[in-house]
């Protein structure tokens, strides 16, 4: 719905972050993942056979660590209580094969200051308009029979290297479409109650919070000896 051409503030910074997390899975849990996994495939016979193995090892068939794992595990869902047998019995647990895996990208925030402080009329009216289209551009929108509401217009945020003609910043990241989580402002930044004679205030500061739509991937990356930051 429109455009709003501002200076590159101070403090502008990006976050690129995924999402790792520990993970677990004793003996139990990976035989029984192998079962679940051989029974989708169609694999009877094979899904037979590692209960079965895992059952000879629990009941005696099987030696040392395996059988006193697989039994005690055992034991310990049979009855609730997980590794307390084998914990009580011999000051040991389960192997938990604890590894840091890939839960997922996370989307990045940018967040913007910039004080407004017209020195005219024409100014005033601008800076009016710059907050109203930020206001307005936010704000979810009322379908015809008031039963929906639409979302939000979304933004598309240019750092630009030689003005608003000019090419997009190299050596600065780029940032994915956003949607404006929240726009505050304030309407006395010098600490005090002033304004002109029409009313406008003498400065105003806005404080802009984006997040993008989508998270970054290896993909946006161009692999064609581009010279550019990226994301």
């Amino acid at each position: 719905i429109g455009s709003v051409i501002l200076p590159v503030p101070g403090g502008i910074q990006d976050t690129n972050a995924v999402q790792w997390g520990s993970s677990n899975m004793n003996a139990l849990e990976i035989l029984a993942g192998i079962m679940a996994l051989k029974g989708i495939k169609g694999d009877w016979k094979g899904m037979a056979k590692a209960g079965s193995d895992a059952m000879g090892t629990a009941t005696g068939s099987g030696k040392g660590d395996a059988k006193t794992a697989i039994s005690t595990l055992m034991a310990g869902a049979a009855t609730g209580t997980g590794q307390q047998i084998l914990q009580r019995t011999a000051g040991a647990i389960v192997n938990p094969n604890m590894e840091l895996l890939f839960q997922g990208p996370q989307l990045r925030p940018f967040t913007f200051n910039f004080k407004l402080s017209p020195r005219s009329k024409k100014e005033a009216e601008n800076v009016i308009r710059i907050i109203r289209f930020f206001k307005q551009g936010m704000s979810p929108i009322k379908s015809d029979s008031n039963l929906f509401l639409k979302s939000p217009h979304t933004f598309k945020i240019q750092y630009k290297l030689r003005g608003s003609a000019g090419e997009d910043h190299p050596y600065i990241g780029k940032i994915k479409e956003c949607g404006l989580q929240s726009c505050a402002v304030q309407y006395t930044p010098e600490g005090s109650y002033a304004t002109y004679h029409d009313g406008t205030m003498a400065s105003y500061q806005i404080m802009l919070t984006f997040s993008e739509l989508e998270p970054i991937f290896n993909n946006d990356y161009k692999d064609d000896n581009d010279q550019s930051l990226g994301f």
